[in-house]
């Protein structure tokens, strides 16, 4: 049997290579011949670690030209790049991961007449709030003319990501399909191993609330509002601690934030972690204060575990939360609504099982992988 040939290209990290690679490793070898393009300059140490699994897999093919920030000369290079790798490999597939890797995969596949195109925005560009007025009106130009002239079917990753690319007017609802983020059931270790395995096992006390969070310590994830969340919520229980898991720019200040509030001693700010998803068992609630998100992983390893959720009520987020089933939302930048929210869920335990059985019924990784095999071969 002929395998189908699947040319993957992404350009960012975190969720969307995250994803890449759950592809990579996910699909099955019988039906598909894959290679791999990514961008070199923003490879991070989760997709690094993956890198050697991934060759016993798939063609990995580095493309130092696929970058993040606008430059008419690198994408030029890029686009022959990819064009070379397109009539070498000649593809039957190309499937696209977020902006940049769509706009330069997209028309290169366009202009090799690759007969099926897909796309994952991972949260389109013009969802971002640092982005308004003319900008984004270019962002949505973009999307629009790319999904109705060189894109067989978007994947949206989640149906709020997928109700904006229709607000927009990008193209005809039948070519958005959302499929969630999924990752696989692992065996998770227990509280009080998951509390060793970060060496706070002699310094977190076995009845104290634990709060956590893994997530990169960037702008996205907003989280100096987290670390207010934080504070506010050791003021009102002094025995709570709250570990951070991941690394990013704002880390100096958080640490800041933290002694200048005098709650440092319960503040845990441990960098990234290779087994970040493997330690939210620590957790009695998971934490995140995003402004926007795609489908963010982060919940659905929560949801795995069993630790309920207090989240920002935005995209992606309210499709993982359900309230008071497995979680609470609570407003953008809202530190004291934050803290309510994280203070009910530890007074009022959500049973574990309950929390979890949400990722049985919707995130599973066996899920993620079958909807779009099917959109692949339909």
């Amino acid at each position: 049997m002929n395998k189908h040939r699947l040319l993957l290209i992404i350009e960012s990290m975190g969720g969307s290579s995250r994803h890449v690679v759950d592809l990579v490793n996910g699909l099955d070898p019988e039906l598909f011949d894959i290679a791999l393009v990514y961008g070199t300059s923003r490879v991070d140490e989760y997709f690094a670690a993956a890198l050697p699994g991934m060759a016993k897999r798939a063609r990995l093919i580095p493309c130092d030209d696929l970058v993040r920030p606008i430059s008419p000369q690198h994408e030029l290079r890029a686009l022959r790049f990819v064009k070379r790798v397109i009539r070498e490999f000649k593809p039957g597939i190309v499937h696209c991961h977020s902006s940049k890797a769509g706009i330069i995969g997209r028309l290169t596949a366009k202009q090799c007449g690759v007969r099926k195109v897909f796309y994952t925005p991972h949260a389109y560009s013009f969802q971002a709030p640092e982005f308004s007025g003319k900008k984004r009106m270019v962002f949505v130009g973009l999307e629009r003319w790319f999904s109705r002239h060189a894109t067989t079917l978007t994947f949206n990753v989640s149906e709020g990501e997928r109700r904006a690319a229709l607000a927009e007017r990008l193209d005809n609802p039948s070519k958005f399909e959302t499929v969630y983020n999924g990752v696989r059931d692992i065996v998770m270790p227990s509280r009080a191993e998951a509390l060793d395995v970060l060496g706070l096992g002699q310094t977190i006390p076995a009845d104290a609330p634990v709060v956590g969070v893994t997530a990169r310590l960037v702008e996205q994830k907003d989280p100096m509002t987290s670390i207010a969340v934080a504070a506010k919520v050791i003021e009102r229980r002094p025995d709570t601690h709250v570990i951070y898991v991941g690394d990013g720019p704002y880390e100096e200040r958080m640490r800041g934030f933290a002694a200048e509030h005098g709650v440092e001693a319960n503040v845990h700010l441990l960098g990234y972690r290779p087994d970040a998803e493997r330690i939210v068992g620590a957790f009695d609630v998971y934490l995140l204060t995003s402004l926007y998100e795609g489908m963010p992983y982060s919940l659905v390893e929560a949801l795995r575990a069993g630790v309920p959720i207090a989240a920002t009520d935005v995209t992606g987020n309210d499709e993982v939360v359900e309230p008071h089933h497995n979680g609470l939302l609570f407003p953008i930048g809202d530190a004291e609504a934050g803290a309510d929210a994280v203070l009910e869920l530890l007074d009022r335990r959500i049973p574990s099982e309950q929390v979890r059985q949400t990722y049985l019924d919707r995130f599973t990784l066996e899920r993620m992988l079958r909807r779009i095999t099917e959109a692949y071969l339909r």
